[in-house]
């Protein structure tokens, strides 16, 4: 599934998601300033909540466990996460070529209000949290795909390219070459 890319800046810590169905991509950096994270939204009555939580499979971040609560529309805590309790899931996302540790995936129907999503991080680090599943892009974020793919890539400190953009990138070389030589022959 294809996530629209937000890197949101480290000092905006509260963030509104318009289309909670809508499926979308949040990357944050977690400092000694900004240690916690509120997502806010608004659910249909009888609408799935579908997120994912994750922190990129980075050696250094192995030992970084926010903490994640889904909020009731009146402050109550539905679900809590302690990711320092949980056991990973290796996660390959072929979009970027990146790996990431999954810690949770979440698909729950939830009554009509606006519900908060906190995340809490005690250290610097960084995680990651999607939403929703109904893909839509707009033609500007198709046209940005490749500065897309690398921010991505920079966000879980990996250079270059993906692998399947080399392959691609190959295959444009081959395609223009044959073109060409057709052209001259």
């Amino acid at each position: 599934m294809a996530h629209v890319p937000y890197f949101p800046d480290t000092g905006e810590n509260k963030i509104f998601v318009e289309d909670i169905d809508l499926s979308q991509i949040y990357y944050y950096k977690f400092t000694e300033e900004s240690t916690v994270l509120t997502f806010t939204f608004e659910m249909k009555d009888g609408h799935n909540l579908h997120l994912l939580f994750g922190v990129p499979k980075i050696d250094r971040l192995k030992d970084f466990h926010p903490v994640m609560k889904i909020l009731s529309p009146d402050g109550e805590t539905l679900d809590f996460f302690d990711t320092s309790q949980l056991s990973p899931e290796e996660m390959y996302e072929p979009f970027g070529d990146t790996y990431s540790w999954l810690y949770v995936d979440y698909d729950r129907i939830l009554d009509k209000g606006t519900y908060s999503v906190t995340i809490e991080a005690k250290e610097p680090g960084k995680a990651w949290i999607t939403f929703g599943r109904k893909e839509r892009f707009t033609a500007g974020q198709i046209l940005s795909l490749p500065k897309l793919i690398q921010d991505i890539r920079e966000f879980h400190e990996l250079k270059g390219i993906a692998t399947w953009e080399k392959y691609a990138l190959g295959i444009l070389g081959a395609i223009t070459a044959g073109v060409v030589l057709f052209f001259l022959l």
